[in-house]
């Protein structure tokens, strides 16, 4: 029976076909490949540095001027940058409590105490 499937002159051309095919997807796939590896992925990277640098010059720009600002007046900066770090120590100094107290620790227990 495998002698008369093989002696068939169309699945010999259909088979013939089917690895011409594969060859020029393999010949397609390479060249794809080289291409993007040479042309694409370069040009990407270079717009990707190039948004990035312009991102960072465009903060640099920003934190300059807000430091300009805050030399013409520095009352109101350093009352505001004052103000600013009493309440993040005073939220701060609130979690710190917060998780010393007894309420956390009861529930802590509670859940040991199920398992």
């Amino acid at each position: 029976m495998p002698n008369s499937i093989i002696q068939d002159r169309k699945i010999k051309e259909l088979v013939s076909r089917v690895g011409d095919d594969v060859s020029q997807l393999r010949s397609d796939i390479s060249s794809l490949i080289n291409h993007t590896g040479r042309h694409s992925i370069p040009e990407s990277a270079r717009d990707l540095r190039d948004s990035a640098r312009n991102r960072f010059h465009a903060g640099g720009e920003f934190a300059a001027s807000q430091f300009r600002n805050m030399r013409s007046h520095p009352a109101q900066s350093s009352a505001g940058i004052l103000g600013g770090l009493l309440l993040l120590g005073a939220v701060g100094a609130g979690i710190y409590y917060l998780c010393k107290s007894d309420c956390c620790g009861s529930a802590e227990e509670e859940e040991q105490e199920e398992i």
